[in-house]
């Protein structure tokens, strides 16, 4: 009777179409074992916290603060094209930027391949920021998972990336690599909303 009071007003439905498993119930037990139980449950996942240092801090917001600040030059761009964009995922902007790139029309002497050369890195930093989006225990990632993005970096900035060879460890050399390809993305995209509304 309560399930179909429920349903009426919208509450509870049942066969939503989602197939899930049956919820599996546990017998409590002692006060001790429960009070136990309740504070392993409650504290699974903390030890990885607890375990990180300042550096780890920093690399974690550096690398997120460079992402999101990629994600929005990237939102300002597509705005006028799809009205939708900022609610959307990282990865449904990149594939919405190839199609951006598709139905652009450059000006003369305008070479659209420098902005479609943005897009293999974008899906690595997307990779990048999934894994340490959805991971609790990765804080930080190799300088070699960024190979392609130091190749475009050092090809279209070799000024800039000649630096990276003074940074002191390869959470810097990561960090800085992605600092410039957020400057030259940012750059990127300025020239291309430059003619459009």
């Amino acid at each position: 009777m309560l399930e179909k009071v429920l349903n009426k007003f919208g509450y509870y439905k049942k066969g939503s179409g989602n197939s899930y498993k049956e919820i599996r119930y546990l017998e409590l037990g002692t006060p001790e074992n429960n009070s136990e139980r309740l504070l392993r449950l409650a504290t699974d996942g903390h030890s990885w916290v607890q375990q990180r240092t300042k550096e780890d801090y920093q690399f974690i917001g550096a690398f997120f603060t460079i992402v999101l600040l990629i994600e929005y030059k990237l939102s300002q761009l597509l705005i006028g094209f799809d009205p939708e964009i900022e609610s959307r995922m990282f990865g449904k902007k990149i594939e919405v930027y190839k199609d951006f790139l598709k139905a652009y029309q450059p000006e003369e002497g305008e070479d659209v391949g420098v902005y479609r050369n943005l897009i293999s890195p974008l899906k690595d930093i997307k990779e990048l920021r999934d894994a340490m989006a959805h991971d609790i225990t990765k804080s930080k990632f190799a300088y070699k998972d960024i190979k392609h993005i130091a190749n475009y970096v050092n090809k279209m900035r070799p000024d800039l990336f000649d630096g990276v060879k003074d940074c002191e460890n390869e959470d810097d050399k990561s960090i800085v690599v992605l600092a410039i390809f957020g400057f030259v993305f940012a750059v990127e995209m300025a020239k291309l909303r430059m003619s459009i509304v």
